[in-house]
């Protein structure tokens, strides 16, 4: 979870454009899931402990970038696909009883790597889009 606060003072009166938050809000999350697929991207057998290696692809391909129905919030995570025949990336973040050891959690270093980056975007945003009436 990302959170962000301002605090603003001297004004009486704000207008806030919602659509310079909601587009970064958009593109912070496009971020995350680029880097979450990049940290999978290994073509190698992973060790615990590790990051999931790729074999086919498909769980890089369904890591999916979900926006809020107000825009105001996005979620980024791995969806299962027809080709899975169990939801495979729990497996992987979770290990099994029958010795799979878990994986490193690619989609919670992938919004650590970058925190940093989304946070300024969206303060940036938030500059722009506020406005002394």
């Amino acid at each position: 979870m990302l959170d962000v606060n301002i605090q603003i003072q001297g004004f009486h009166r704000l207008y806030f454009d919602k659509r310079e938050l909601k587009a970064a809000i958009r593109k912070g999350s496009r971020e995350v899931q680029k880097e979450a697929r990049r940290l999978i991207a290994n073509r190698a057998v992973s060790q615990p402990g590790e990051f999931p290696g790729m074999d086919t692809g498909e769980m890089s391909r369904q890591i999916k970038t979900k926006v809020g129905s107000g825009g105001f919030y996005a979620k980024v995570s791995p969806h299962k696909s027809e080709a899975m025949g169990d939801y495979y990336p729990a497996y992987l973040i979770y290990g099994t009883k029958r010795g799979l050891e878990k994986r490193k959690d690619f989609i919670t270093e992938a919004l650590a790597n970058k925190r940093g980056a989304v946070r300024q975007a969206i303060r940036r945003s938030l500059v722009k889009a506020i406005r002394a009436v």
